[in-house]
């Protein structure tokens, strides 16, 4: 599997580790033996990578940082994510797999030995060495897979290639015209101009190895302009077809008449259809036919598509933590479960490396049809002794409180799961939560805990 930090050297990876570390823990504080034994590096070592991260931070932030006095390191100031990936796209312009990398996607073509000695005085060693490094991480003969990990690790970054103006040009025609077809949104151009001019760079100066011997996968019923096929030269539909492929693969391609999947493509939808459908019509009971159709539609499409997408997507979107997910809908960890099973029948499609971002993508997928139904779904009651104008109080607090939770609320009502209260009340069934007291952090948590617990006593029923 690769991974995005292997294109900044071993020595900035430290400072950001560094920088990482100090944000996570949060200290006043911290022992130079401590950092050491942390990062396993010398006293030396050590101060070496505060004097340089405070000087880098100086020339990016103007600010210095870290204070070392008597043994002890004293943040200045407290780190966020902003500072942290602010220092690590300043460390991936200074890596020495930028000027290689980018050079393929502007070009075609790994440079030469000779253009890397002139512009940055390597030796043959040097280069040679790094070269090997980014043909280990990147497969640059196979384009379709270059554009994907080209943008991926630019966009990990906050960074674009120096495109041409002729590529800008074409690719602000390509996103006009998908656009005006419905293909894509609005939102996050950003991202998608950079996808986009990566196919382009691609098409440009790789055309036959992107384009020969490969299937049309999506097939489209309008075509491109002409200034877009004449400066690329090659037809609309295979054009198109990578373009919306691409698109497709990082879940920027709308649901749109203006396209259809081939034929072979389309009958594994309909097989994977058929197979999940019943699943999901027993899950969501409640739910109309024309809703589950539309739902194992959604479903099968992005199962499909999810087995095209290669290491990098994956990398891109890193380790996903689904314990929220877990706590509040546990019983939908069934359905995804049996789901995948059906899924891999065929073929593997969701690896176990891969599973946890699928499981995310597939509730995002569901989620709709899961918050319009009971599923997990918890009752409190609010009973407070002072006045009514209190329970509505309490109510609308718990409700900023605990959203998106599946969890309802009622006054006065004793038939519920939790019974909360400034009150003992022992004809009450359920447990009981007592608040005497305007509720602290630790009661908040201890509701919280609750809440959890009865929704997985009640999925394994």
């Amino acid at each position: 599997m690769n991974s995005l930090v292997s294109f900044i050297n071993k020595n900035d990876l430290l400072k950001i580790e560094l920088m990482n570390y100090v944000l996570e823990t949060d200290q006043k504080f911290y022992e130079t033996k401590t950092l050491e034994q942390e990062f396993a590096v010398s006293n030396y070592m050590l101060r070496e990578i505060l004097d340089s991260l405070n000087i880098d931070l100086h020339n990016i932030l103007d600010s210095d940082w870290l204070l070392l006095q008597k043994g002890l390191v004293y943040p200045r100031y407290r780190v966020t994510r902003y500072h942290l990936y602010k220092m690590s796209q300043y460390y991936f312009n200074l890596s020495a797999l930028k000027p290689l990398l980018e050079t393929r996607v502007l070009t075609g073509s790994l440079p030469t030995y000779t253009t890397i000695q002139y512009d940055y005085g390597w030796s043959p060693s040097y280069f040679f060495s790094q070269k090997k490094i980014l043909n280990g991480l990147v497969n640059d003969n196979d384009s379709f897979e270059f554009i994907q990990a080209g943008y991926v690790i630019y966009n990990y970054f906050d960074e674009k290639p120096m495109f041409s103006d002729r590529i800008k040009v074409i690719g602000q025609e390509m996103l006009k015209f998908l656009l005006e077809n419905h293909f894509i949104n609005d939102l996050n151009q950003r991202q998608k101009m950079l996808l986009i001019n990566f196919c382009v760079s691609e098409m440009l100066y790789n055309n036959q190895a992107l384009f020969e011997n490969r299937e049309v996968a999506i097939h489209t019923v309008v075509s491109l302009p002409i200034i877009i096929t004449s400066f690329i030269g090659n037809d609309s539909d295979k054009i198109l077809s990578v373009l919306l492929e691409m698109l497709d693969i990082f879940d920027f391609l709308l649901e749109n008449k203006n396209y259809k999947y081939s034929q072979y493509v389309s009958d594994k939808i309909i097989l994977l259809q058929n197979d999940i459908t019943p699943a999901l019509e027993n899950f969501f009971s409640k739910s109309t036919k024309n809703e589950i159709a539309q739902l194992s539609y959604k479903i099968s499409v992005y199962s499909l598509r999810f087995g095209f997408k290669n290491q990098w997507f994956v990398t891109n979107e890193g380790e996903v933590n689904l314990n929220y997910f877990r706590d509040i809908y546990p019983s939908i960890f069934k359905l995804i479960t049996y789901l995948i099973d059906i899924i891999n029948i065929q073929e593997t499609i969701v690896n176990n490396y891969q599973r946890e971002l699928f499981c995310f993508n597939l509730i995002g997928i569901m989620f709709r049809n899961i918050t319009n139904t009971s599923i997990d779904r918890v009752n409190i009651s609010v009973n407070f002794s002072a006045t009514p104008i209190t329970n509505d109080m309490m109510i609308a607090m718990l409700k900023s409180h605990i959203n998106h939770a599946s969890v309802d609320f009622a006054c006065t009502d004793k038939i519920a799961d939790i019974y909360l209260s400034d009150m003992i009340d022992d004809d009450v069934l359920g447990e009981q939560v007592i608040w005497k007291k305007p509720p602290t952090l630790s009661d908040w948590t201890a509701l919280g805990e609750l809440i959890v617990k009865i929704k997985k006593m009640k999925s394994v029923k």
